[in-house]
């Protein structure tokens, strides 16, 4: 009996392959995905990958490749598996210890960022539950050329922290971190409070995409229904101990006129925005004007 003739995985076939693979899954956006996993083995852009698509792949890059599809059809996070993301153009390093940045977040940096624009005098911005510090080091990479400006950024978990540095130092922006929890802190805090914090609900936690269950559960959830953050900050904001001017908080689908009763006795003025989607996804609000 003659040998079967071997299999050769071109470029175009495997994409071919883990379409289909990546389909049958459940995975979404399935093309994609393998073509993003097959740069990553191949170290070239997506582009390039048409380029030769009739290159064949050595058994160590097919190794390689049979790995990282095993993972996301277990619907690992890509973000993850690539052990990068993009965030309002720039890169940066997640692992399973942060929050994969969302798109629906860069409407708060967006709003922040026309809100400074406007500001003549110093900035001081503190980032509450800093995570992979996306939300910080964009602020702090998109206000280079303003003088006087001061990021502080916050967070629970050191491990959290220890990636946000990283990050940090990869976009060279300054940045102080400190390990704190924000619902045990007695300190005062001042200035600009910038805020995307846990908002899902225990009860919906329990009926998220697989993907996400790859998250720190401590940055999706607050254990109860979801407002928990937002009626803590809303209390630091109408302390008098503290010297906060203006906050900016992400908030969750359909939560927030509740958010927003929270803060409209702390408030001089309130203000809600709309996602892309058309959402209301981000409130602000001033507790006195700043010049």
């Amino acid at each position: 009996m003659s040998e079967q003739p071997k299999i050769i995985w071109t470029v175009v076939e495997i994409i071919k392959w883990g379409t289909d693979y990546f389909s049958s899954k459940g995975v979404d956006s399935p093309r994609l995905t393998i073509e993003l996993l097959l740069s990553e083995v191949l170290q070239c852009t997506r582009l390039q990958l048409y380029l030769m698509h009739d290159r064949p792949l050595t058994q160590g890059e097919l190794s390689i490749l049979r790995e990282t599809c095993t993972r996301r059809a277990k619907r690992e996070p890509l973000q993850y598996i690539l052990g990068k993301t993009g965030f309002y153009g720039l890169d940066f390093t997640v692992t399973p210890d942060v929050l994969i940045p969302r798109p629906e977040t860069e409407t708060l940096i967006d709003t922040v960022l026309k809100y400074c624009s406007a500001l003549s005098g110093p900035i001081s911005i503190l980032d509450i539950g800093t995570g992979s510090g996306c939300i910080a080091i964009t602020l702090a990479h998109h206000l280079r050329h303003r003088e006087n400006v001061t990021i502080k950024a916050i967070d629970i978990s050191q491990q959290a922290l220890r990636i946000a540095q990283l990050n940090a130092q990869s976009h060279d922006v300054i940045i102080e971190f400190q390990c704190i929890d924000i619902l045990k802190n007695n300190g005062s805090i001042s200035g600009i409070i910038v805020s995307n914090p846990p908002y899902i609900g225990e009860d919906d936690y329990q009926e998220l995409e697989p993907e996400l269950y790859f998250e720190p559960k401590i940055a999706l959830t607050d254990h109860a229904n979801g407002l928990r953050f937002y009626q803590h900050l809303a209390g630091l904001i109408g302390d008098k101990t503290n010297d906060i001017q203006s906050f900016f908080l992400e908030v969750g689908y359909g939560q927030m006129q509740d958010v927003e009763n929270f803060f409209r006795p702390f408030t001089k003025q309130l203000s809600k925005v709309h996602d892309l989607s058309g959402i209301e996804r981000v409130l602000w609000g001033e507790t006195r004007p700043i010049l």
